[in-house]
């Protein structure tokens, strides 16, 4: 609470009153629509989370209203609640206090962000800004997720918004690349998106499971989780979701790529022959499943001599150009090996600045730069 300086009658000194900033519950409520929800990836006030907003002097305190009480990200929003408040003058002192939704709140708030139940969250259809970008390839072992994350990463530095589908439901991998493996947050049947130490947002099979359990599920089971994953998970209209496809044609493959009729597939290849034979299998899967094929990334594509600086092509080939030539596209980009492997538990970004980062600088810049055309809706 303010103190207020008061003259030797007692009474409250005029002029200091008179320059005591104005602190109001209306210019709390607009400093506060500046603080995001960061798994509704919204602002509190239009969210309807800020029930009560209390002033004494220059001491502010909100009662914030959580979807759940043991909501994650509690301390985050209490955290980001604070700062803002503060940056108003007159505001000395902040307090945050948390109360839970009810049961009837949270469904409007769910019908509102998420709609009814549907076949597809409303990022995977037609009508969205939002762009999927599959990553294929014809097998494993290609660095088909390593492209996927390091993709998404790129796309955040170019200043878009990027979440992660992991759909590579038997080799779910993501989760310990970016080194998230906690189960998500579910609210009135909608899953949130896991936002990882990076600070990507992504949602996998793998965080619903134990580490190191197998999947053992024939392809009507995969199928069905694969489509809650794309029915059900909040996926807040990104600029980009990038999807860790399955590798191969395979059933689990060719029903993401039906679901997501909308989607752009990047093909993955080596410079081997054997690569690039089955990575063009896997662009002309999308092409029959009318998706376009976006580019191809030429993964593992040579070594920099660290002497000399000139490319060693040590897997020789000339994997990246093939596939581009027998699927009509272009390279979009050829990834650099470096000597710390990526991949690694919770460290498979490459560096900012170094050779495989600027590459898929590159790539992302490129499938940035592509217009998309909207289907006409005939009438």
């Amino acid at each position: 609470m303010a103190n207020w300086f008061r003259g030797r009658n007692g009474r409250q000194d005029d002029g200091a009153a008179s320059r005591a900033p104005v602190v109001d519950e209306a210019s709390v409520r607009t400093a506060l629509r500046d603080v995001r929800d960061p798994e509704l990836g919204r602002d509190l006030i239009s969210l309807n989370m800020i029930r009560d907003v209390r002033i004494d002097g220059a001491s502010v305190a909100v009662t914030v209203a959580l979807t759940t009480a043991g909501c994650p990200m509690k301390h985050r929003i209490s955290g980001d609640i604070t700062d803002r408040l503060k940056m108003l003058e007159g505001v000395e002192d902040v307090a945050v206090d948390f109360g839970e939704m009810t049961a009837q709140d949270r469904q409007n708030l769910m019908v509102s962000l998420h709609g009814e139940a549907t076949e597809l969250a409303p990022a995977f259809t037609e009508e969205s800004k939002t762009r999927v970008i599959a990553v294929v390839s014809g097998k494993g072992g290609v660095g088909k997720s390593t492209v996927a994350v390091n993709l998404a990463a790129a796309l955040e530095r170019a200043g878009k918004s990027v979440e992660i589908l992991d759909a590579d439901v038997y080799g779910s991998s993501i989760p310990v690349m970016l080194g998230a493996l906690e189960k998500p947050n579910v609210v009135e049947g909608v899953i949130f998106p896991i936002e990882s130490p990076t600070g990507l947002k992504f949602i996998s099979m793998g965080n619903f499971v134990s580490e190191g359990q197998a999947i053992i599920w024939r392809a009507p089971i995969v199928n069905k989780a694969l489509t809650q994953l794309m029915r059900d998970v909040y996926w807040d209209e990104p600029d980009f979701i990038v999807v860790d496809m399955p590798p191969g044609t395979g059933d689990v493959a060719l029903t993401v790529a039906q679901m997501i009729p909308k989607a752009e597939a990047l093909v993955v290849t080596t410079p081997q022959a054997d690569a690039a034979r089955v990575a063009a299998k896997a662009g002309k899967m999308a092409v029959q499943a009318h998706l376009k094929v976006i580019g191809v990334v030429e993964n593992m594509a040579y070594a920099e001599c660290p002497d000399c600086g000139k490319e060693l092509r040590i897997f020789g080939g000339n994997g990246g150009e093939s596939v581009a030539t027998e699927l009509a596209s272009k390279i979009l980009g050829r990834i650099p090996i470096q000597p710390d492997a990526s991949g690694e538990p919770g460290n498979a970004l490459y560096e900012e600045g170094s050779a495989p980062a600027r590459a898929f600088d590159e790539v992302a810049a490129s499938i940035a730069a592509v217009k998309v055309r909207k289907k006409l809706r005939v009438l």
